[in-house]
This record gives structure tokens, C-alpha cells and sequence, in this order.
């Protein structure tokens, strides 16, 4: 359809010229490259269209990124759906998993009063010690500020099943203790966490209370670790951890 000449001095060819650039990258890194290649060569012009519209456009409307993207808009136009539609379950059916979902939705709107409420009134019968329902509950709890109430909602978990384990339930017993001032207590259930914490939160937390507790040249190797652990990861881990790492980052300025 166009010459060389045409795609460098086209306005029309310009963008012919890219989107064939663009269909041939993506045909090599996917490894579509056979029988595509064939069609957006010998075909130049409606070639790397087929393979845009055929290829490309499905993956961008089924993949990951954009699912996410779909979601987030939805809770942007209509936050509330996702709660409305978790309470009209609970109100329909009832069950113990509508409820759970129905609290975690109120844990999302820092509504923790009711979440601490609705997982208590999950709590009967043969679900007395459901693990989900207990980390829930003791999540809430932590986040209303009950450091005792949190604690103890993780203790009756590990008594009623004591292989049970947990890096979200470990943290958030390592936030009750700091919640009650138990610092030393923290340190060292942040010290067993780390290890196979995702993350750097843990270690954060770690130098945290370790500066509380004026142990200050070992809060400094905790935040120097985190800084470490980020230097040179993958952007998608430094992005993530973007949090911990500032805090690390304005520790060692103190």
C-alpha cells in the first residue's frame, strides 16, 4: 500500500508504519510470530491491522491489567456497589461467608465497630474458631485500637489449631502488642515474622519498635536492610513497597 517513501513522507504512512513496528514487536515477544509475520508482510498494509484488531485488542480487554483497570473504574463511578451488593446477600441469604464479605466491606470503609459486630455474630456454632473469621475479627479489632481484644482473638485461633499459620495473622498480633505497649513482646514476634514475611513492612515495623525501645543501632540495620532489599529490585516490588521504604529512608535521616 505504501512505499518506504510513502510510510517516511505520509502522515497516514507515518502511523502504518508504526502500528507495523508495533504488531512485529509484539508477534516476536509473544511468540506469535508464524503465521502473523506472513500477514503483516505480505499484507503491509491491512496486515498489522488484522493482527491489531485480531490479536492485540483481545488481549487488552481480557488481560489482567485490563480487568483491573474495569474494576477500578467501576468503584469509581459507583463506590458503594460492591457494600450494596454484600449486604443485599447477607439480607437475602445469610450465611456465614455472606457475612465475612459483608464485613470485610466494612472494614474497607473504616466502619470497624460493625465489622468487630458482624464477625462476632459469624462466630456461633461449628464456626466458633473458623480461622478466617478469627483473623478477621482480630484485624478489626486492631484496627479500632483493641490491642488486648485483637490478641486474644488470635490466642483462642492458635489454642483451638495450634499448626495454624499465618504471615497476615502473625503481623497483626505483632500490631496488638505494640497496640498495648508491649514493645519488647513486638520485637520479638517481628523478629520471627521477618524471615518469611512478603514484604518489607515487617522489618519496618521491626525498626519501629525497635527505636522505642532506644535500641537504636539495630533499628538503623533494620531500616538499612529494607533500603538494601529495595536497591536494585524490580520496579513492581519498589513500587509496591514504596511505604516502607520512605519510612526506612526518613528513620536513617533521624
Amino acid at each position: 500500500m505504501f512505499g518506504l517513501l510513502g510510510y517516511l513522507t505520509s502522515p497516514i504512512g507515518l502511523i502504518a508504519l508504526g502500528l507495523l513496528v508495533l504488531c512485529v514487536v509484539h508477534s516476536v515477544r509473544t511468540g506469535n510470530v508464524f503465521p502473523w509475520i506472513y500477514v503483516m508482510v505480505f499484507l503491509p498494509g491491512i496486515g498489522p491491522l488484522i493482527y491489531f484488531f485480531f490479536v492485540i485488542v483481545p488481549e487488552l480487554l481480557h488481560g489482567r491489567r485490563a480487568q483491573t483497570f474495569r474494576r477500578g473504574a467501576a468503584r469509581a463511578i459507583d463506590p458503594n456497589k460492591d457494600y450494596r451488593a454484600a449486604m443485599r446477600e447477607v439480607e437475602m441469604v445469610g450465611s456465614v461467608d455472606a457475612k465475612r464479605a459483608l464485613a470485610e466491606q466494612l472494614l474497607q470503609r473504616g466502619q470497624y465497630g460493625d465489622a468487630i459486630e458482624l464477625y462476632r455474630n459469624a462466630l456461633q456454632g461449628q464456626f466458633a474458631t473458623d480461622p478466617a473469621l478469627l483473623v478477621g475479627l482480630a484485624r478489626a479489632q486492631m484496627l479500632n485500637g483493641d490491642g488486648a481484644g485483637a490478641q486474644a482473638s488470635l490466642d483462642a485461633l492458635q489454642k483451638a489449631d495450634p499448626s495454624f499459620s499465618s504471615q497476615d495473622a502473625h503481623m497483626i498480633y505483632a500490631r496488638a502488642l505494640e497496640l498495648q505497649g508491649k514493645d519488647e513482646e513486638a520485637v520479638g514476634e517481628y523478629q520471627r515474622l521477618v524471615p518469611y514475611f512478603a514484604g518489607e513492612e515487617a522489618r519496618t515495623r521491626l525498626g519501629q519498635a525497635l527505636d522505642r525501645l532506644g535500641r537504636r543501632d539495630e533499628a538503623r540495620a533494620a531500616y538499612a536492610q529494607v533500603l538494601k532489599n529495595l536497591d536494585g529490585a524490580p520496579q513492581r516490588y519498589r513500587k509496591a513497597q514504596r511505604e516502607w521504604g520512605d519510612i526506612a529512608s526518613r528513620a536513617m535521616r533521624a
